[in-house]
């Protein structure tokens, strides 16, 4: 799903200037007016212009033209739409003739290109050569899912949540200097709510605010529904509901044609990024797999953090921020559920792979932990995969030793400085971890690692500690204090 992702982000940031001025090139021809009053003349005066030039006619849909033993013919219903007249006036013998007189002149054309030029770029390259009057229904489609995909991504919004976005959705707050910092979303949500839903709000990122911005350009003024089938769209024009944006199963195949146009323009320009197969086949997603994916990444960032957060971390706390002004959407159950599944594939890998010994306050426990885990996640040298039976033997045998970026928690609630006598779950609250000082610490090579790298950032600091306020001085060089101390009381074995 990360190609997918980075391709979806590609349409909202690249393509999506070059569809937009394609679809306003689309509309102004077909609501052209008349060329002229005669229509031979109006018709001359445009093949001239091609002959000027020396372009070749623009050709009818290849479908038509496959039909024809696969020749290329001119498009007289789209020499009309250029004229500004209905096809029935162009498709008569004698225009008809005019136009074969053409296009033995300058020949003609594989298809019916628009005159905008392709703005947007894919590794310094344009992305297309050039968009044709025939495409571009199928570059809405591709752009409007594209969006849907980011929102989805990286909102954690459900599939109805996000087809209740409406024009203005979207609001900013800025800092007194202009800096954006916060972006919020409004829809609606249903879970645990009447059929009606309830206001809810969102905090997103920028790329959300981004994919926002698109559908507002993608749809009409008098449309308030970012998610509506364009207006010239099959779908607009057949729906049967008064609701007007598309069913999940829609957006479910919306969702595999874009798969399949990644995988066809990688396929035809040779690059190794596409979407990747799975059992030999493209993926199938659904809806829903968007939301359980930011989950499944979010459980797995760090819990706990020292000093400054990884940036990811600081964009799960605003996702998290907007679900809990939400209704109970179900996010943090699942969200905890990915978390100790993502700990117990953890501790069996640990368990099982040779490494250098665990130091710390509780690195001689945190071993014998996991030795003990061992004994039931592995099996003939072989590490549990199988998701169901890995839940199974960590609720039986969890040793209750939790991997983290700057450290590994031994959990021993007697003496954990983060225990909340008031919470209903025994377990870390890594948030109020205090690892230099609780005799629950345990340190693998990584987590040696990510200290020494959080003490040269701190030294970083102090080097230009001129710029600091007095307080922030003190309470930093007592930190670098602090942790220099612990790591050289705890520094990893070195082999003789």
């Amino acid at each position: 799903m990360g190609p997918l992702l980075t391709w979806a982000l590609h349409w909202v940031d690249n393509f999506a200037v070059d569809v937009l001025a394609a679809r306003s090139e689309r509309d102004a021809i077909d609501t052209r007016s008349p060329a002229g009053p005669d229509l031979l003349t109006a018709l001359g005066d445009l093949l001239d212009g091609y002959r000027r030039r020396r372009h070749p006619l623009p050709a009818a849909p290849a479908s038509l033209a496959t039909a024809r033993r696969g020749h290329p013919f001119p498009s007289t219903s789209y020499l009309a739409r250029l004229l500004g007249y209905p096809e029935h006036r162009v498709d008569k013998p004698r225009p008809r003739q005019m136009i074969a007189d053409a296009a033995c002149g300058v020949g003609v054309d594989t298809d019916c290109p628009l005159t905008h030029a392709v703005q947007g770029r894919l590794d310094g390259a344009p992305w297309l050569e050039r968009i044709s009057y025939y495409e571009v229904g199928r570059l809405e489609r591709l752009l409007q899912v594209s969006c849907l995909i980011v929102i989805a991504y990286l909102s954690g919004m459900r599939d109805s949540e996000i087809k209740h976005l409406k024009r203005g959705c979207l609001s900013i707050q800025r800092a007194p200097d202009g800096h954006v910092y916060r972006h919020r979303l409004r829809s609606l949500a249903f879970k645990g709510e009447d059929v009606h839903g309830v206001e809810a709000t969102w905090i997103v990122t920028a790329p959300v605010a981004r994919a926002i911005a698109v559908l507002e350009r993608f749809q009409p003024d008098d449309q308030p529904y970012l998610f509506a089938p364009p207006p010239s769209s099959r779908s607009y024009r057949q729906r049967r509901t008064p609701f007007p944006v598309p069913s999940s199963n829609t957006t479910i195949k919306d969702i595999a044609f874009l798969i399949s146009w990644i995988n066809t323009y990688c396929t035809e320009r040779g690059r190794p990024d596409g979407v990747p197969e799975e059992r030999g086949r493209p993926p199938r997603l659904t809806t829903r797999q968007f939301r359980r994916t930011l989950a499944w990444f979010i459980a797995r960032r760090p819990g706990g953090t020292i000093a400054g957060a990884l940036q990811y971390r600081h964009q799960c706390i605003q996702m998290f921020e907007g679900y809990a002004g939400t209704s109970d959407s179900g996010f943090r159950d699942e969200v905890e559920a990915e978390e100790a599944l993502a700990r117990g594939q953890l501790l069996a890998d640990m368990a099982a792979e040779d490494r250098p010994a665990l130091t710390g306050p509780a690195g001689a426990e945190a071993e014998a932990r996991l030795a003990e885990f061992a004994r039931h996640a592995a099996f003939d040298g072989q590490v549990v995969t199988d998701e169901a039976r890995l839940r199974r033997i960590l609720a039986r045998h969890d040793p209750h030793v939790y991997p983290g970026t700057f450290l590994t928690c031994v959990y021993n609630p007697d003496r954990a400085l983060c225990r909340n006598p008031a919470s209903a779950t025994d377990q870390p609250v890594m948030a109020d971890c205090q690892p230099l000082a609780c005799r629950n610490t345990a340190l693998t090579p990584t987590n040696h690692q990510a200290l020494t790298g959080h003490l040269t950032e701190l030294e970083k600091t102090l080097n230009d500690g001129d710029r600091l306020a007095p307080y922030i001085l003190h309470r930093l060089q007592e930190q670098h204090r602090e942790t220099a101390a612990f790591l050289a009381r705890h520094a990893p074995e070195t082999a003789p």
